[in-house]
């Protein structure tokens, strides 16, 4: 992992192959995630796209700012730009799960010109409601004491959320793994990234779907209710998206990785040279 170094903090990222044949692929991970996430994924990116993976503020190897506000949206956005103009990046698709992705549609929506297309995984464009956003602070307020307070018994609730259940047999190795790199963030900045770019602090984007152009795959799980339904309405927001359910709970790239690079690998062909 290379440290790309700007006015205020430090970003970890590692550029995993440079065939200037293939697009590139900036991969953001979820909450309690860092780069390590994708690492059973990279070399089979490496047939079709150049994977850039990053540990985003507040995880990895990563600067971890104790203020809740350098988390804020436009500060994060304003990072992946920079990151992107450092790495001198010209064909680019954008690819974000869960919290990453609601970063990446962010970025997108406020810097498309770099983009070629985007990629969500169980993403949502926001809470439109101000009632229910509030609830959904509350939520990720709650969430933040109780990281800070015993982290241990958090990771041990977090993983038996419904959500996480997956119709398929998950390799017990990668799961093992996964679970050990949220064992090792640090409870304090993922209180302050909840504080400041949880579901509940993140201004929606739902309404700016309709005019954006790019293409755009959705991803979501089939055992995963909720973010069916939402992709299911994404997926008309949007003038030029496709949906796509993989069997998997929520984490599609670690429930079924075999699904989950085939539905990239058509998506990066057939947007590449457009």
């Amino acid at each position: 992992m290379e440290l790309l170094q700007f006015e205020d903090v430090t970003y970890a990222c590692g550029i995993h192959q440079q065939d200037e044949d293939l697009p590139y692929l900036l991969m953001l991970h979820g909450f309690m995630g860092d780069h390590r996430i994708f690492d059973h994924l990279t070399d089979e990116l490496c047939n079709f796209c150049n994977p850039i993976t990053i540990d985003l503020l507040g995880y990895g190897k990563s600067s971890k700012p104790s203020d809740p506000n350098r988390y804020g949206e436009d500060r994060q956005i304003n990072d992946i730009n920079a990151i992107v103009e450092k790495l001198e990046i010209d064909s680019l698709f954008l690819f974000g799960y869960s919290m990453g992705g609601r970063l990446a549609l962010q970025t997108a929506i406020e810097a498309p010109a770099y983009l070629k297309g985007v990629i969500l995984e169980s993403t949502t464009c926001g809470i439109t409601d101000p009632q229910q956003r509030k609830k959904r602070r509350k939520l990720d307020a709650k969430w933040a004491r109780e990281i800070k307070e015993d982290f241990e018994d958090f990771l041990s609730q977090w993983k038996q959320l419904d959500l996480f259940q997956s119709p398929v047999a998950t390799d017990e190795s990668l799961l093992k793994n996964y679970q050990q790199i949220q064992a090792e963030q640090h409870p304090d900045a993922l209180a302050a990234s909840l504080h400041g770019f949880g579901t509940g602090s993140m201004t929606p984007v739902c309404d700016e779907l309709k005019q954006f152009g790019l293409p755009v795959l959705l991803l979501a799980g089939s055992a995963d209710e909720k973010y069916q339904q939402i992709n299911e309405y994404l997926v008309d927001q949007f003038p030029n998206a496709t949906f796509s359910s993989i069997e998997a709970g929520h984490r599609t790239h670690l429930d079924n990785p075999s699904a989950f690079l085939s539905e990239l690998k058509h998506f990066i062909d057939i947007n590449t040279f457009l």
